[in-house]
């Protein structure tokens, strides 16, 4: 890059190419700002990212998307990416794992109807807390019941055994965490903003993925961009005056711009120095409101085992056990979620078919591969769920502070897990540099 970039000052710079800051530097070029696009990877998409296992690439991270997610549905539209449907119809078996140890065998329409009717306990009171999703704090109960967890909410409601592990493993994969530390309002917005309907629900996050994979509609935005890109630059240093912001990287350079977008996962700003310092209430939120440890694994079996889910209760390590792809040449590869990564080590094989022989039996497990967000210094977080008491803080960290705005999707107003949330957010934080460049 070399000193001499010190002395060119951009419209904007935007930190992080996940999709928030993709799109956000995608916005601004188009309208004729000049931009930077600075990313501590030498790669773009953030916590959406793939892997190859067995010859095939597989999605670790940012995979679920649906229709009713608009913002991103319209990127979806713009480049011409459609659908590809996850192969949880027509299941051959379904079970559940119970905290205790215990394996109970169900039928998948008894699974179904188990699962719907604890979600439709859970989040009955969602039209009334969010009778308009995307403005999730107009209902003042909200913040009250944000000191409420999900796993007292959970408790509340009456359920069976089968209903309540089903919903307990659901909510710890959402929460990255024991579920007595989830906002439970947090997850019910998920079910308002799918039109109050636990089947659309479902299906935005488990049934589809993106047709060519969420990379490839990464790489189409990034292709649109009009502008300055350094990968591999971790930022150490933000500072702002009167005359713009200076950005200190990692390598010693210097970026300097009239505004700036941070689109960094929340638990990374701490790893940055601001000058002048970031305000209190930014600075509590980053420290505390983001709680989630989850990781993706793959682990191809011998054995043809079939179109297989099983959801997980905690503290088992796994929490969902799905198929992904089987035949009698290949055997199985199932896709597992795992809402707390401490709970067992992904590089140990061992250990991971033990867990694997709860649900399958005496399989041959012949090969895993996972990755651990939680142990990303870029990342520090699978995904964006909130610790009760936090998640009606979230507009703390979504306010700009002078030259300085935010993105990334713990600051969306919507699907704040999901790519959806992200895009929203770049979206958001662009329009505001505008806007502060017209004021």
């Amino acid at each position: 890059m070399g000193d001499d970039m010190a002395q060119e000052i951009f419209d904007a710079i935007v930190v992080g190419a996940g999709f928030s800051g993709l799109v956000a530097a995608r916005e601004l070029s188009a309208q004729g700002h000049s931009v930077a696009l600075v990313e501590a990877r030498d790669r773009i998409g953030g916590r959406t990212h793939t892997i190859e296992f067995l010859g095939r690439t597989v999605e670790i991270g940012g995979a679920g998307v649906h229709w009713v997610q608009p913002h991103l549905f319209a990127e979806m539209q713009r480049y011409g990416f459609g659908f590809k449907e996850a192969p949880l119809l027509d299941l051959d078996r379904s079970a559940m794992l119970l905290a205790d140890g215990r394996l109970i065998e169900i039928e998948p329409e008894e699974f179904d109807r188990a699962y719907t009717a604890a979600f439709d306990k859970f989040c009955a009171r969602s039209k009334e807390l969010f009778p308009r999703p995307y403005s999730p704090l107009e209902n003042p109960e909200v913040a009250r019941l944000d000191h409420v967890s999900a796993r007292e909410h959970l408790e509340s409601l009456g359920l069976s055994e089968i209903e309540m592990a089903a919903m307990n493993a659901e909510l710890t994969l959402y929460g990255g965490n024991a579920t007595s530390e989830f906002s439970y309002p947090s997850f019910v917005k998920f079910h308002a903003l799918a039109s109050w309907d636990t089947y659309v629900f479902t299906d935005s996050e488990k049934r589809y993925h993106v047709k060519g994979g969420t990379a490839a509609l990464c790489k189409a935005i990034f292709d649109d961009i009009r502008g300055q890109v350094f990968m591999g630059q971790p930022v150490t240093e933000v500072s702002q005056d009167a005359e713009g912001v200076t950005l200190l990287l990692a390598d010693g350079n210097r970026i300097r711009g009239r505004s700036a977008i941070l689109t960094l996962p929340t638990k990374c700003y701490a790893d940055l120095r601001f000058h002048p310092p970031l305000p209190p209430e930014k600075v509590a939120f980053i420290e505390h409101a983001e709680m989630a440890e989850g990781a993706e694994l793959y682990v191809h079996v011998k054995q043809n085992l079939g179109n297989t889910f099983c959801f997980c209760d905690d503290p088992n390590p796994f929490n969902a056990v799905q198929t992904y792809e089987y035949g009698d040449a290949l055997g199985t590869i199932l896709k597992i979620t795992i809402g707390r990564e401490a709970l067992i080590d992904l590089d140990d094989q061992t250990a991971i078919a033990a867990q694997i022989h709860k649900i399958h039996g005496d399989v041959e497990v012949l090969a895993t591969s996972g990755y651990n967000w939680g142990r990303d210094r870029f990342a520090r977080t699978s995904w964006a769920a909130y610790r009760k008491g936090w998640f009606s803080r979230y507009p703390d960290m979504a306010k700009p502070e002078g030259r300085l705005f935010f993105g990334g999707s713990a600051t969306a107003n919507g699907w704040h897990e999901y790519i959806d949330g992200a895009v929203e957010a770049g979206l958001r934080a662009a329009r505001e540099v505008r806007q502060y460049f017209a004021a």
